[in-house]
């Protein structure tokens, strides 16, 4: 047999794809710079030009010239031929003020995430979080000593909650009256949409104290902080109840299997007899393919390993874990955004 000695076109397109993918970091550094120098904002504001937008943002005329041709090849902002240039509908998403804005989540990304992907590698080879090796850290106990990270974290999770709130909200999971617990929910975007979409629902948001800061003011100032009581705590010790429904929305994905089955626990216990526990996270598919949904919850796996020592699960994994806190799942329902809810219960005894 011959040694091929020249590529073929299908050798020369997957090569050119893969050189692609490797340099795809270019995308998150350019947009997250976007987002740290306030350009959407200006941009929004009038300030148009480039160099009017250097001398505000204190840049170099020249390379900020050169980040907006960045921009505008991703497809974030528009340049004209006289040195002008304008917000896409994308880039509008980086403004401080959007209904769908991702300015927060644009900074992490590119800052503290970049971080400690950087040592994937490392987290590969020994299974543990890239903090865990360096610092011995588990869990978000970074943020505990970083109060700038803490709030841009939570800002960033506000984000993200805020693009499928609305749409996990409609889940016919959900009860129309009752009480329902948002278990490690932040500052309460997720809560705030199903008491909207529920009337006769009263909530009780929990999570950590400086991940609930503040979130008593943007409930009451969204109409439903008289419906809704805040407390702060650990969720691996005693919660407040009984309760009719207990959420846990991108919680159980951010620990390791030992630490899920005590937050499903306490969870369980929590609950009133008859309660709902609705689990809300991307499910890993059992064979992983080239499709855009499948990325998506691949890209976060590999991010709880190298983050926070957690993991996406498939079914067989969610019901092994539920299995191990005294639970049993009902069903599993598609919601969006490569989200799904699984609806779990007491089993009868």
């Amino acid at each position: 047999m011959s040694k091929q000695t020249f590529a073929t076109a299908e050798q020369r397109a997957a090569a050119r794809q893969l050189v692609d993918l490797i340099g795809g970091n270019w995308a998150t550094q350019a947009i997250g710079v976007a987002a740290r120098l306030g350009l959407a904002d200006h941009i929004a504001a009038g300030l148009t030009r480039v160099d009017a937008l250097a001398r505000e943002c204190g840049c170099d005329a020249s390379a900020l010239r050169r980040l907006l041709r960045g921009l505008a090849a991703l497809g974030v902002l528009n340049l004209d031929d006289d040195e002008g240039c304008s917000l896409t509908a994308t880039g509008a998403l980086l403004r401080h003020d959007a209904v769908l804005g991702l300015s927060a989540h644009a900074q992490w990304w590119s800052q503290q995430a970049w971080g400690v992907w950087s040592d994937l590698m490392g987290s590969v080879q020994t299974g543990r979080s890239a903090r865990q090796r360096a610092h011995g850290q588990r869990g978000f106990d970074h943020l505990d000593a970083d109060a700038q990270s803490a709030q841009l974290f939570h800002r960033s999770m506000v984000e993200l909650t805020r693009l499928v709130a609305a749409d996990l909200a409609g889940t016919p999971a959900l009860p129309d009256t009752g009480v329902v617990m948002d278990l490690g929910g932040g500052h309460g975007e997720l809560l705030l949409e199903v008491l909207r979409a529920r009337p006769g629902l009263r909530g009780v948001l929990f999570d950590l104290d400086h991940a609930v800061a503040g979130a008593q003011a943007h409930l009451r100032e969204a109409g439903i902080g008289e419906r809704v009581s805040v407390r702060s705590g650990d969720f691996f010790e005693a919660l407040p109840g009984p309760v009719d429904v207990v959420m846990l929305k991108s919680v159980l994905h951010d620990w390791n299997d030992e630490d899920a089955v005590r937050i499903l626990k306490r969870a369980r216990d929590a609950l009133a007899p008859d309660g709902t526990l609705l689990v809300i996270e991307r499910v890993m598919p059992d064979r992983v393919r080239d499709l855009p949904e499948h990325r998506v919850t691949a890209r976060s796996d590999l991010n709880m390993l190298v983050g926070l020592g957690g993991r996406e699960r498939t079914v067989a994994d969610y019901d092994a874990l539920l299995q191990s806190a005294g639970m049993s799942r009902r069903c599993i329902l598609a919601a969006v955004a490569a989200f799904s809810v699984i609806e779990a219960a007491v089993p009868p005894a």
